[in-house]
C-alpha cells in the first residue's frame, strides 16, 4: 500500500465488536490500521443501554475516527447495521475517503425472513432463531428503541448528502435488516462512485458466518481502487 490506510469499524444496535472482528483481523492483514469501536452502553447488560441517546453511540465511534484521522493518510468507515449509519452521519462531518455500509437498516424485520426461520426451526426441531426473536423483545429498553428509531430517520434525511464513494452490501437472507434497503440508501446518495453488493446467504450477522471470507475480500477490493 503507498498510503497509510485506516480503517473504523462500528458494530451494530445491541451488539458489540465481534460483530466486525472477522473483517478487522482480515484488514489488518493486508496492512490496514484498524480500530473496532465499542459503542456505549453496549455491555451485553440490558440495564447500560438505558438512557443512552444516539448522539453518545456516535461520540464514541467519533473519537476513534479522530484517532485514525491523526495517523493514517486514507481513512475508511465500515458499519455493520446501526453501525452504517453511525458512519454515514460521520462521514459528513470528517474528512474520509470512503464508506462501507453493511446490512444497514433503513427498513427492519423482514417478517417472510422471520417466518420461514421459525418453520425450519420448527421441522428441524432447533429453536436457536426462535430463542434469539424472543430474546431481542426482552433484551432491549424501550428508551434505546426509540433512540434507535430516531437515529435511523435522522440518517435518511442525510443520505442525500453523501457524495463520497460508497460501498453497500446486503444479505437477501437478512431477517433484521429488509434488503430493499441496500436499494433505498443506494437510490438516495449521490455519490458518483457508489457500488450496492448483494449476497444470497449470510443472515444478518454476515461477517461471522461463511460468507464473512468473501465479504472482506470485497470490502478490501473497495478499498484498494480509491
Amino acid at each position: 500500500m503507498s498510503k497509510k490506510i485506516g480503517c473504523l469499524l462500528v458494530h451494530g444496535f445491541g451488539g458489540d465488536v465481534s460483530e466486525v472482528e472477522y473483517l478487522a483481523a482480515y484488514l489488518r492483514l493486508n496492512g490496514c490500521s484498524v480500530i473496532c469501536t465499542q459503542l456505549k452502553g453496549h455491555t451485553g447488560t440490558r440495564k447500560d443501554m438505558v438512557g443512552v441517546r444516539y448522539f453518545q453511540w456516535m461520540q464514541s465511534a467519533e473519537k476513534d475516527l479522530q484517532e485514525l484521522l491523526n495517523r493514517n493518510e486514507k481513512i475508511f468507515i465500515i458499519g455493520f447495521s446501526m453501525g452504517g449509519l453511525i458512519g454515514i452521519n460521520l462521514s459528513l462531518k470528517y474528512n474520509v475517503s470512503g464508506l462501507v455500509c453493511i446490512n444497514t437498516p433503513i427498513f427492519c424485520w423482514d417478517l417472510k425472513n422471520i417466518g420461514s426461520n421459525v418453520l425450519q426451526g420448527i421441522l428441524n426441531k432447533d429453536y436457536k432463531n426462535i430463542k434469539r426473536y424472543l430474546y431481542s423483545i426482552w433484551k432491549y429498553p424501550f428508551s434505546s428503541l426509540y433512540n434507535f428509531k430516531l437515529f435511523v430517520r435522522i440518517s435518511k434525511r442525510n443520505l442525500w448528502k453523501i457524495i463520497l464513494p460508497t460501498l453497500i452490501v446486503q444479505a437477501k437472507d437478512d431477517d433484521t435488516v429488509k434488503s430493499k434497503s441496500a436499494e433505498y440508501i443506494y437510490s438516495k446518495i449521490n455519490s458518483q462512485n457508489k457500488i450496492i453488493k448483494y449476497f444470497e446467504k449470510g443472515g444478518h450477522t454476515i461477517l461471522k458466518g461463511p460468507a464473512g471470507k468473501n465479504v472482506s475480500e470485497f470490502v478490501l477490493e473497495f478499498i484498494l481502487k480509491l
